[in-house]
């Protein structure tokens, strides 16, 4: 019966997978949006250059500058797209991933509309500003245009419990913004430089994709939040506005007649990818609880 028992639970749980993976496939399958010539790009979460994991009916935590890049190329590819519109709810992310964001949206061949909902600050507004025109809701919360570099140090505490830390280096920078001992002020000015020059970089891109003046920009990135209203005013958004008031003006930027019909761009992922999360998640649990006898 025991024998009996442990057949039927592995059966089980064969069958319970290939449900998933019939359903995965099932979920996979879209019917053709026919007309549709607006594309909707959603950008939520961190920007980062590293992948977004998701579960197995979750969407991905964070925007893959990579995929965004997929879903931009594959808009241009599609002769019925006329348009883009970016949906970004986002705080921002990496210097590099959102530079790279920036660029592939200022480069794509088919005007691009970016629209900020709730958030579109640091790096993702920084992301917004290669986009054709930007729409903000009027209470959406932008700007903290600026760059930041933290360091933790321990050397306080572990000097309480009574741990000590002993470093061998060739170069004297080579443990720069090290935990185990304070920074010292040569090191401070290094870093400060470092932070500096990326910034001048941030507002020189800025304001080039702004049509504005380097000391203007320079003078309201400060690091300051403002929202959507505020951020009119100062020129960093052409208008406030709905999610459909910026869907209207890049079917105006592409010149599309009557009303336009949106299609949201995906990615096909392989089966691997797909069932990644589902393995890690479920089957990593099915697998504790085997190995646990909780089933006998």
């Amino acid at each position: 019966m025991k024998t009996k028992h442990k057949i039927l639970i592995v059966s089980g749980i064969f069958a319970i997978l290939a449900l998933a993976i019939i359903a995965l496939a099932l979920l996979s399958f879209r019917l053709p949006e026919f007309g549709a010539n607006i594309a909707i790009i959603p950008v939520y979460g961190e920007i980062t250059l590293e992948g977004c994991p998701a579960g197995l009916f979750e969407s991905p935590s964070c925007a893959d500058v990579g995929d965004i890049k997929k879903k931009l190329d594959l808009a241009v590819e599609d002769d019925a797209i006329k348009a883009i519109v970016l949906e970004i709810n986002s705080g921002g992310g990496s210097v590099v991933a959102s530079r790279e964001l920036m660029d592939s949206i200022r480069n794509c061949k088919k005007p691009v509309v970016a629209w900020i909902g709730e958030t579109g600050a640091s790096g993702a507004y920084y992301a917004a500003t290669g986009a054709d025109r930007i729409v903000a809701d009027r209470n959406s919360i932008m700007g903290s245009i600026g760059v930041i570099m933290t360091m933790q140090h321990y050397y306080g505490l572990m000097e309480k419990i009574g741990i000590n830390m002993t470093v061998i280096k060739a170069g004297k920078s080579k443990d720069i913004g090290s935990p185990y001992r304070p920074a010292t002020d040569e090191e401070k000015t290094e870093l400060q430089e470092m932070v500096d020059s990326v910034y001048n970089d941030l507002v020189t891109d800025i304001a080039v994709n702004r049509n504005l003046s380097v000391r203007y920009v320079r003078n309201i990135s400060d690091g300051s939040i403002y929202i959507g209203a505020k951020a009119f005013s100062l020129g960093l958004v052409d208008y406030l506005g709905t999610r459909e008031d910026a869907i209207k003006i890049a079917a105006e930027l592409g010149g599309v007649e009557g009303e336009p019909k949106l299609k949201e761009i995906k990615l096909k992922k392989s089966l691997e990818e797909i069932l990644s999360g589902f393995s890690a998640g479920v089957g990593n649990d099915i697998a504790r609880s085997l190995l646990h006898g909780e089933y006998f």
